[in-house]
């Protein structure tokens, strides 16, 4: 089973890095390959709103995204994980989500459709509902794109420098079982 992991956080050792090694590692206990795409290394554009690359699903912005794309495409399981910042994705991931508009074709059909996938996602504030437009925005996307969502594990209460707590490990453990 290929999966990769959509890695939307700029920071390298930050919380969201806790729950995406959690998940990693039990995936990879499950016979998984595992890719970690760090979006913050990445060279990716603005979709420019075009639809040149619905006829054959090629954007023509010459940037990283056609390697994502690439192991989008090859991948049985993709994880959208992310730290949300003014209540959504970061803007690392956001750009990764526009030019999704490569996966579908001219009359809107999926390239994805099928693909399993779950959403990782950290924030400072304690409130629940902190995550609430962030999950609104990706049930919409995967809707569109026709992926099935297997669930997620949000993460509220987060301080830098420090540990997450253990209860949300052992979460996304237990989400890594039913992918």
């Amino acid at each position: 089973m290929e999966t990769v992991i959509l890695f939307g956080s700029p920071h390298k050792d930050g919380n969201t890095i806790q729950i995406v090694n959690a998940l990693s590692e039990a995936l990879k206990q499950k016979g998984h390959n595992v890719r970690m795409l760090y979006l913050n290394d990445l060279n990716i554009r603005p979709c420019q709103g075009c639809y040149a690359c619905l006829p054959k699903g090629v954007c023509k912005i010459n940037d990283d995204m056609k390697d994502i794309r690439k192991y989008m495409m090859n991948s049985n399981l993709i994880v959208y994980a992310t730290p949300i910042y003014w209540y959504g994705p970061s803007g690392q991931l956001k750009l990764v989500m526009d030019r999704s508009i490569s996966f579908l074709d001219s009359k809107y059909n999926s390239r994805l459709k099928g693909k399993k996938v779950v959403t990782l996602m950290t924030c400072a504030e304690d409130d629940m509902d902190t995550f609430q437009p962030a999950l609104g925005m990706f049930k919409k996307t995967f809707d569109l794109l026709g992926l099935k969502f297997a669930g997620g594990v949000e993460v509220p209460g987060c301080v830098v420098g420090k540990k997450i707590k253990k209860e949300f490990i052992q979460k996304t453990k237990e989400l890594a079982k039913i992918v």
